[in-house]
């Protein structure tokens, strides 16, 4: 990742008027090059960033469209997209005030804008006066770094402008609204890629539970299709090669398809081999009494080493057989 500008404009929402910076941050020091990496870097990689689309009457939209076009140069888009957010805070008191922080980069020759609304928090340290007297004090206004996650922000590829967003509602009105995508970016969001990864847990617990009664041996055939289906096509996982690998009968492969699909799982879905294996590599089994069994999915589907009985009073025994140690 290679740092092109940076700025940062503080967000008022008490009457005063909000502080644009005149100056751009130096992007050379060790303190910006450390900051600003660090989360562009946690959000690039974030799984719970959703995909959006820019509304045509878009205002952020428009001021990208000038600055790729070259009509404003960064500071002045970067100024544009500040004025905006700050009319929305100071328009809707329960938005906290920020520090927003607006970076220019590029990854591999691709140009990226980030947008970073930097909330706020607490800490607390020590003011020596006179030089022997020793006093806690706290600071409200320190930026999030290691210990703070970054509640509200996007990246925005120059082209396409197909935007990734982490957002969080606040107050409009009265309502929790997302206003982030809704009133200041102005775009369609779809869902991200943990919220994915749900609704296919769910849904498909959901579907076995309806034809085979809590079957754990399919339940692991559905979560190994994922995962091999995910390894074999470089991270993108098509419902379709999901079922056929699950189900040998051809009539519950398309009820499952079909019910994916109602539920807004798209044919095919870039979710990234790695994140596959972490959200569905993993078969768990948690009992009333807080005992907890967890283990490889794929163990569960021939039996020889992890073996899942169910019996007619609903209680399971799991058998784990030849495990070396």
């Amino acid at each position: 990742m290679q740092i092109k500008n940076a700025i940062l404009h503080i967000l008022k929402n008490d009457g005063n008027p909000s502080l644009f910076s005149v100056n751009e941050l130096d992007i050379d020091s060790e303190v910006c090059e450390a900051f600003i990496g660090k989360h562009v870097k946690k959000l690039f990689n974030n799984p719970a960033t959703r995909e959006a689309t820019f509304s045509p009457d878009s205002m952020i939209y428009q001021s990208m469209q000038g600055y790729k076009s070259g009509i404003t140069n960064f500071k002045e888009t970067a100024q544009i997209i500040a004025e905006r957010l700050s009319e929305i805070i100071n328009k809707h008191v329960d938005i906290p005030p920020a520090d927003l922080l607006i970076v220019n980069f590029e990854v591999k020759h691709d140009s990226f804008f980030a947008v970073l609304k930097l909330n706020y928090k607490e800490c607390f340290t020590h003011r020596t006066n006179e030089g022997t007297d020793n006093q806690l004090v706290k600071y409200t206004a320190v930026l999030p770094f290691d210990g703070g996650k970054v509640e509200e922000a996007c990246l925005i590829p120059l082209d396409p402008m197909m935007i990734k967003l982490i957002e969080k509602p606040h107050l409009v009105d009265g309502s929790p609204t997302n206003y982030f995508s809704e009133l200041f970016l102005e775009c369609e969001t779809a869902p991200s890629r943990k919220e994915t990864a749900q609704i296919i847990n769910e849904v498909a617990d959901e579907f076995i539970h309806g034809y085979c009664e809590d079957d754990y041996h399919l339940r692991a055939m559905v979560k190994t299709a994922m995962t091999e289906e995910a390894e074999e096509a470089d991270g993108v996982v098509s419902m379709d090669n999901v079922a056929a690998r699950a189900f040998s009968d051809d009539g519950i492969k398309a009820e499952f398809v079909h019910t994916m699909r109602e539920a807004g799982i798209v044919a095919d879905m870039p979710l990234g081999a790695k994140f596959v294996k972490q959200q569905f590599g993993t078969q768990r089994i948690k009992a009333d009494n807080g005992v907890e069994v967890k283990f490889p999915a794929e163990l569960a589907i021939d039996g020889e080493q992890v073996e899942i009985t169910k019996h007619n009073d609903g209680t399971l025994t799991v058998t784990l057989k030849r495990l070396r140690v």
